[in-house]
């Protein structure tokens, strides 16, 4: 029996092994624009996942837009496809170990029982662990179909993409104030007098999306400030992650640029600015998300099933 177990865990850590064997390549082979682009474009529909697990999402699965788990189809009346295979991700797991300990007295001496034997207690422990899970892509499943939580933006903003901007101007830190701006600037953040200012005769469209931005930088930036051009890609690709999942256009987004400005710098410096973007951005979409579904409750059902997939999901 124990060398079965060891042959498991043997297997097991192989598997986790060759599955983050390929993550800090894949960081370097994502900063190059058009890539850049598409992997923050996932970033937006798999905000629930953690950053590494998003990588190997994206490395396995390059058309994935919406997963979850085998059980979370299965509760969304929607059913895994025949011979489709999950997609590897890592997550966290536990087993329970339970051992027998002296029990002693305030003072730290044994408990004695009134054979004079020491008295004992099960003590439980609970041992951590990573193990390679599965998730399935949407287009792998059939079944009822979803909800939908956004639309696409065509002109002017909708109602609802109004409320989406009312929203973030309630939840912003400070002061958002809409001006006329001379010079190129479609807005900026004030680190002085710790506001922010966007130009008043831009687009609709275009000011929601400087919002999300300079909102970005005020979150990031009014305390430790990086260089500007990191300040500036991470601002710009939070707008674009937010941007997309909101249903803003994001056809005009270029990020030619990425690829000098990643120049030089090694994995974990690349990792940790993906980190900052999924972070910051996740936790702007959930903020207007839970908003949204407070007045909205048709679109509550995939917010409750990403709230099911959270509490077991991998990271």
């Amino acid at each position: 029996m124990k060398k079965t177990d060891k042959k498991q865990s043997k297997s097991r850590q192989e598997a986790l092994n060759e599955l983050t064997a390929g993550l800090e390549q894949s960081i370097k082979d994502f900063m190059d624009g058009d890539k850049y682009r598409a992997f923050l474009s996932k970033m937006s529909h798999l905000h629930n996942y953690s950053l590494n697990n998003q990588i190997l999402i994206a490395r396995q699965r390059p058309d994935a837009t919406l997963c979850a788990s085998y059980t979370c189809w299965k509760s969304l009346n929607r059913q895994v496809k025949k011979g489709e295979s999950g997609i590897q991700i890592i997550c966290p797991s536990s087993i329970k170990s339970q051992s027998l300990k002296d029990v002693r007295d305030e003072n730290g001496r044994p408990v004695t029982l009134p054979d004079r034997s020491v008295k004992q207690e099960v003590v439980e422990r609970i041992i951590p662990f990573f193990k390679v899970g599965y998730t399935f892509d949407i287009k792998q499943t059939e079944g009822e179909p979803l909800p939908e939580l956004c639309h696409n933006l065509e002109g002017s903003l909708s109602d609802r993409q109004k409320q989406i901007k009312d929203i973030l101007l309630d939840i912003c830190p400070v002061p958002v104030r809409f001006q006329a701006i001379s010079g190129d600037a479609n807005g900026y953040y004030d680190l002085i007098q710790k506001e922010i200012v966007i130009d008043s005769s831009l687009s609709e469209a275009q000011s929601l999306k400087t919002l999300i931005h300079e909102m970005a930088h005020e979150k990031l930036h009014s305390a430790d400030l990086p260089d500007k051009h990191t300040a500036e890609v991470q601002a710009e690709s939070i707008a674009f992650v937010v941007c997309q999942y909101l249903g803003l256009d994001t056809s005009e987004y270029s990020f030619g640029y990425i690829s000098s400005w990643s120049s030089g710098k090694d994995v974990k410096e690349l990792k940790a600015s993906l980190e900052t973007i999924r972070s910051t951005s996740n936790e702007m979409i959930d903020t207007v998300e839970q908003k949204l579904t407070k007045a909205e409750k048709p679109v509550q059902a995939i917010a409750e099933a990403a709230e099911t997939v959270q509490k077991r999901r991998c990271r």
